[in-house]
Order: structure tokens, then C-alpha cells, then sequence
């Protein structure tokens, strides 16, 4: 399946918008906030607000470039590429999060998007990404190694849930 990386717009809408229900289906992901009913109503709106994410806010904010993985017209799946590190984003979150929709999962999809995230980090003026994820999730693993990440560690963050690996991938 061919993906392109493109900024967050209004065509998406109604794929975006089914994807939204696939992923509250299976327990919504933190990425898109809370407000649904608000997202459906002013989608404009949530575009807007996904586009100016890249602008600081304030000191304490984090930029983040978002794009969204369209194949065929049809969302399926976003990254995040956050221009830099604070405290929290160092221990959970690293430079770079992504989600495949669920019924476009096992394609490959995420690991093209990080492949296509990696030069739009680079013409951020990231030298090099941290990236994090669960010892457990052999799906993000297999996408973070297959992109050149080196795993620089595992630490065990909370003992209730499984340790977290640290990867850095090197953009040249």
C-alpha cells in the first residue's frame, strides 16, 4: 500500500473521522484529546488547531509537526515529530509518535510513515530522534529497528507496566 505524508487537512474528514471510531473502539488514543463530539462538529476547527501545533505557545510548550498517512484518500494513520525534548517527553514520548488505524494495521504503514517522518525531522534541525516504546510492543520494535533506531537502553519506569526501551536513529 502507498502512503504519502501530508499536513492535517480538511479532506480527510470523514476517513479521519471513522478512524477516530476505530480507535475509541479499542480504547482512544491520548493524541487527539478527549472531545469527539466537538472534533466532529468543528473539524476546521481541529485541523486549525493541529496545524498551529507547530508554533510554541508558550516556554513550557512543545512544538510538534503533524502528518497524517493517506492511501487511496483515505486516512490511515499520523505521526508526530516534536521539534524537541523536555524532562517528561526524555522519559515517555521521545521526538516521534505515530498510530496506524486498526483495520489498516500489519501493512507496513507505520513503518513507511517514520521512513518519510525521518527527513521532514532532519529539515527541523534534528540531528538525531529518541524514540520510546513498551518492551512489549513487538509491532513498534520491529518499525524503530527497521528504520536504523538503536536501542541505547531499557528502563523499568513503573512496576506495574513493562519496561520502556529508548532507540535513537541517527539522521544524516
Amino acid at each position: 500500500m502507498e502512503i504519502h505524508l501530508v499536513s492535517p487537512t480538511e479532506g480527510c474528514r470523514e476517513s479521519f473521522l471513522r478512524a477516530l471510531r476505530e480507535f475509541r473502539h479499542e480504547g482512544l488514543p491520548w493524541w487527539v484529546g478527549g472531545d469527539l463530539e466537538g472534533i466532529e462538529q468543528d473539524f476546521p476547527a481541529f485541523v486549525a488547531k493541529k496545524l498551529a501545533d507547530s508554533n510554541r505557545r508558550t516556554e513550557n510548550f512543545v512544538p510538534a509537526t503533524h502528518l497524517w498517512a493517506v492511501a487511496e484518500e483515505q486516512f490511515v494513520g499520523r505521526i508526530s515529530i516534536r521539534h524537541e525534548l523536555n524532562e517528561a517527553l526524555r522519559v515517555e514520548g521521545g521526538h516521534i509518535g505515530y498510530d496506524t488505524v486498526p483495520s489498516f494495521r500489519g501493512r507496513g504503514i507505520a513503518t513507511e510513515m517514520l521512513r518519510q517522518a525521518l527527513p521532514v525531522a532532519r529539515t527541523l534541525g534534528l540531528t538525531a530522534v529518541l524514540l520510546t516504546c513498551d518492551d512489549t510492543n513487538a509491532a513498534s520494535i520491529h518499525i524503530i529497528e527497521r528504520n536504523g533506531g538503536t536501542l541505547r537502553e531499557t528502563k523499568v519506569l513503573n512496576s506495574n507496566r513493562p519496561p520502556k526501551r529508548y532507540y535513537w536513529i541517527i539522521l544524516s
